[in-house]
């Protein structure tokens, strides 16, 4: 099926509504970067993508080489203005359907006999690398940091920190010396 690459352009308001399509296929999957849904009545449909569209361009960087999580980055890149260059339906969808049901129906294990005993799996825990390593860190603020830091020169019994009204009445500033009553009266009251 050759034929002639041609530009779709998808354009979308605001972000709070989706492409309306999903793709598969990238380097790392070994495949062509091909659309493999398409949203009836989304953006993508009432813009011309069909499932089968191959992929050759993002905007105008190229996705050849390009891993899977690469071309979903390269589209969030391009914001609320995609333009995809594409070659129409030069993917079988419906054959890679297939083969893909048939690997997930070899992968499943057989039906067991009613009388035998249940199969025993393996569970394997640990961290999964490629997902970013363990799933949590330890996140402490740094007002923590800092009030740790400071908690053993306070346990070492020092010097409280000086205070205006330990001072004596004669040594304080003439500010903070009450010359009539003390209490104020609202603004405007004379």
């Amino acid at each position: 099926m050759a034929t002639e690459p041609v530009v779709l352009s998808l354009r979308r308001p605001t972000s709070d509504k989706s492409w309306g399509f999903q793709l598969e296929g990238g380097a790392d999957q070994g495949l062509p970067v091909f659309v493999h849904k398409v949203t009836r009545n989304g953006i993508a449909h009432k813009s011309g993508v069909e499932p089968g569209d191959v992929i050759l361009r993002i905007c105008a960087t190229p996705v050849t080489g390009m891993t899977h999580a690469q071309v979903k980055a390269e589209i969030l890149r391009a914001g609320n203005d995609l333009d995809f260059t594409v070659k129409k339906r030069d993917f079988n969808v419906a054959q890679y359907n297939l083969s893909m049901q048939q690997i997930a129906a070899a992968q499943r294990p057989a039906q067991a006999q009613p009388n035998s005993p249940e199969p025993r799996s393996e569970i394997v825990e640990e961290h999964l690398w490629r997902h970013g390593g363990p799933t949590f860190k330890m996140v402490q603020p740094k007002s923590y940091k800092i009030l740790e830091q400071q908690l053993p020169q306070s346990s070492t019994g020092g010097a409280p920190p000086p205070s205006v009204f330990e001072r004596n009445p004669d040594e304080r500033s003439p500010y903070l010396n009450a010359t009539g009553p003390t209490i104020q009266k609202a603004y405007g009251q004379s």
